[in-house]
C-alpha cells in the first residue's frame, strides 16, 4: 500500500513541475475536480476558477500577461490541510515590458491527498496592475 503524500509534498511537487519545468499539467497532477484557484479580482486575470480544466485555462491567462516569471520561496509552514508558502514573485508585464518584484503569499488548502483550493495573496497587485495597463 502506497503511503498518501503529505500536504507539503503535494505543494513542493506542484512548484517543482510548474517553477522548476512549466509543466502545468504536473502542476495541477494532485488537485481535485473541484479545486478552485482565487486570483485577486483587481487584477486583469483575477476571479474564481474551478477544476483542473478552468485553473489550467485560467492559468494560461495568467502567463499571456507575464514573461520571464519567477517565484522564489523563502519560507513554508504548513500542517495537515493548510500550506502557506511566502516569497518573492518577479515577472515582466508582457505589453508595457515593466519588470515587477513583490512579496507574495500563497495559501493552498489540501484534503484527501488532493489540492481543493490554492489563492495567491500578492502585497500590492497595484504595482501588477500599473505594469500591466
Amino acid at each position: 500500500m502506497t503511503a498518501q503524500k503529505t500536504s507539503r509534498q503535494i505543494v513542493d511537487a506542484a512548484y517543482e513541475a510548474i517553477l522548476d519545468r512549466g509543466d502545468i499539467d504536473a502542476f495541477l497532477a494532485d488537485f481535485a475536480d473541484d479545486a478552485v484557484m482565487v486570483e485577486a479580482a483587481s487584477l486583469p486575470y483575477g476571479g474564481t476558477f474551478t477544476g483542473p480544466a478552468g485553473i489550467k485555462a485560467a492559468m494560461i491567462r495568467v502567463f499571456d500577461y507575464w514573461t520571464d516569471f519567477s517565484y522564489t520561496i523563502e519560507h513554508i509552514v504548513y500542517d495537515d490541510a493548510w500550506v502557506m508558502a511566502y516569497g518573492i514573485f518577479a515577472a515582466t508585464a508582457t505589453k508595457s515590458g515593466t519588470r515587477v518584484s513583490m512579496p507574495l503569499a500563497e495559501i493552498w488548502k489540501i484534503e484527501g491527498g488532493k489540492v481543493r483550493m490554492v489563492s495567491p495573496i500578492y502585497s500590492d497587485t497595484k504595482v501588477a496592475i500599473d505594469a500591466l495597463t
